[in-house]
């Protein structure tokens, strides 16, 4: 988060130090002074610093090189440490294995509960007392970038960033390094989440679907027909009208059983900042193309599509009525299947039963885009000073080439790869869930099974691990008269994790292809907070859910959306917006 503020009457965003930074410059001032004034009382004889000797070690250093002889690099951390790994923190074979592998020395100033970090940081902060490198929110990394507490990682990261964890980490359309410059200049390192991975698809009973001749949801006319069938003509075959069409959740959105994939298929983005045609920022929930989007919601809620009680009901109870099977679709995550195993238990209570995730119908001739969101928050930082910050990127180039390249950079055989990364990896104090390469695993364990070719996952470890996996399913699948019944009695857990898995691939490959094409709409807020936000975006929030909640229960009239468009904007909807459209102009 960046502390701004509108300048009056210039309506320009400043960036200015906190009282806490402005308390501290004055106190090193004062301490310059004083040791000026001890070197004229003793008559200027004291010696002038040494200039520091340049470091040898880095000479013919490469992205998946290594320091010789070593170099030590100090972390803080947040890591919830179970038993013996307490112990263990500076003495632990991931360590073990960066100073052999990489010739680097990593060693801790602290280490707590990821609950209490920030407080510790902020401690070590107010006495200056750094570690090398650090992990901080935007607020923290705008306020070492105003006290010039911080390195530029510029040319380091643009040196020494492998190809691959330039690619994984540095995703097109993403904000995660935007947010992470100053004036062009990379200061932050971004904790990169994947952003292609948050992509919605649909999950669709396709037993259902089959059962009563309904045709396949690929345009939004044709899910309508089969929603309103799902509701209408007693798919569960119990003779009585008591199924629902889709979920929602009564906080509209978020991960599953939400409304944001169906806005997202009329051309609307609520809950979202998104860069209109002319290039602005803009807020998609108060667009014009909410309303007819709102409009349909108050049509199937009305009609029955829709839960009743969805008002009161998170993720977690709407997927239970995919288990009792009283509904047949959802919108959500790759991981939608897992909530409340509603989907993947069912395939053992009831074995004829087959979900399938299909994309996001348009509701016309024109593609629908399905949002994306890129929820780094926080920032790798290298303290000023600090004489080798590119050991930063060379812990990310190794832990990308692990999860996600040829491993065999590193490892000898596939059991050096398990003692380190399964049960350690997370002692790394330097890694991104990018690291895991889920996307580029998976398409490449589809190839190799489709083309029955196991040297296509060979090179990566973790894919390999997942491609033999799968061939192990499928054999034990191939052995049993009646799989899913058979399922049930022999092995449950394993049953589930057939199909869970193959919905995460199915759903990051079509996401990687929808990349590929310019098919994705990305979220642009980021981890961009302003000021008006920290007053106002609670407020703004919750008059969105209740509007839009009473609009589509019934409970108010579509009219009201455009009272709320209003309040939103008096209320600091319109000052947000021109904070976050300053701050983009601000940091081209």
């Amino acid at each position: 988060m960046i502390d701004v503020f509108l300048d009056q009457p210039q309506n320009k965003i400043s960036f200015y130090l906190t009282e806490e930074l402005i308390m501290k410059k004055l106190f090193l001032v004062i301490v310059v002074l004083l040791l000026t004034a001890n070197l004229w009382a003793n008559g200027g004889s004291q010696k002038s610093p040494q200039p520091v000797a340049p470091v040898q070690n880095k000479a013919n250093l490469t992205p998946l090189g290594k320091y010789s002889p070593a170099v030590e690099i100090t972390f803080v951390q947040g890591i919830n440490l179970a038993g013996n790994q307490q112990n263990k923190i500076d003495d632990n074979d991931m360590l073990k294995f960066l100073e052999e592998k990489l010739g680097i020395k990593v060693k801790h100033k602290w280490v707590t509960s990821p609950e209490q970090y920030n407080q510790r940081l902020a401690l070590s902060l107010a006495s200056n007392d750094l570690p090398d490198c650090m992990k901080v929110d935007m607020k923290t990394l705008g306020q070492m970038i105003d006290a010039d507490q911080i390195e530029d990682l510029t040319q380091v990261w643009n040196a020494y960033g492998s190809e691959l964890t330039k690619r994984l980490m540095d995703v097109p359309g993403s904000t995660g390094f935007g947010m992470g410059k100053r004036n062009g200049k990379l200061y932050g390192i971004p904790d990169v989440t994947p952003v292609l991975e948050t992509m919605h698809m649909l999950f669709l009973r396709e037993d259902w679907r089959k059962k009563l001749n309904l045709p396949e949801p690929t345009t939004f006319e044709n899910l309508e027909k089969i929603l309103y069938a799902f509701t209408r003509n007693d798919p569960d075959g119990n003779g009585i009208q008591d199924t629902y069409g889709i979920g929602m959740n009564k906080s509209l959105y978020g991960i599953a059983y939400e409304m944001t994939s169906i806005a997202n298929a009329m051309h609307a983005y609520p809950n979202a900042w998104i860069r209109n045609s002319q290039g602005r920022i803009v807020y998609g929930s108060i667009q014009p193309e909410m309303k007819p989007v709102l409009v349909k919601l108050t049509q199937w809620f009305k009609d029955g599509l829709i839960d009743p009680e969805f008002t009161v009901k998170d993720e977690n109870k709407e997927a239970e009525l995919v288990l009792r099977e009283k509904m047949g679709a959802t919108f959500g995550v790759q991981w939608t299947q897992f909530i409340s195993g509603g989907i993947v238990d069912l395939y053992i209570t009831n074995p004829q039963s087959d979900w399938r995730i299909w994309s996001i119908p348009s509701i016309d001739a024109k593609p629908a885009k399905p949002i994306v969101y890129d929820n780094t928050r926080n920032f790798y930082v290298v303290r000023k000073g600090y004489p080798n910050p590119e050991a930063l990127v060379l812990l990310l180039n190794m832990m990308h080439q692990i999860g996600a390249g040829d491993g065999r950079t590193y490892f000898k055989t596939p059991d050096e790869f398990n003692a380190v990364w399964n049960n350690n990896w997370e002692l790394c104090p330097a890694r991104t869930e990018s690291i895991h390469g889920n996307i580029p695993k998976w398409e490449n364990v589809f190839t190799a099974l489709d083309t029955n070719n196991p040297t296509l996952v060979g090179y990566n470890y973790n894919a390999s691990i997942l491609y033999n996996n799968i061939l192990e399913q499928r054999r034990w699948l191939a052995s049993m008269s009646n799989p899913r019944r058979d399922g049930q009695q022999v092995d449950k857990e394993r049953f589930k994790g057939i199909w869970g898995n193959l919905f995460s691939g199915q759903l990051f490959s079509a996401a990687s292809e929808l990349a590929a094409k310019n098919g994705l709409e990305y979220e642009q807020c980021g981890a961009l907070v302003t000021n008006t936000m920290v007053e106002s975006l609670a407020t703004i929030k919750k008059l969105e859910l209740e509007t839009f909640t009473r609009i589509i229960t019934g409970d108010a009239p579509i009219g009201e959306f455009d009272n709320f468009v209003n309040s939103w904007n008096r209320l600091g909807g319109q000052r947000i917006t021109e904070e976050i459209n300053q701050w983009y102009a601000n940091n081209k």
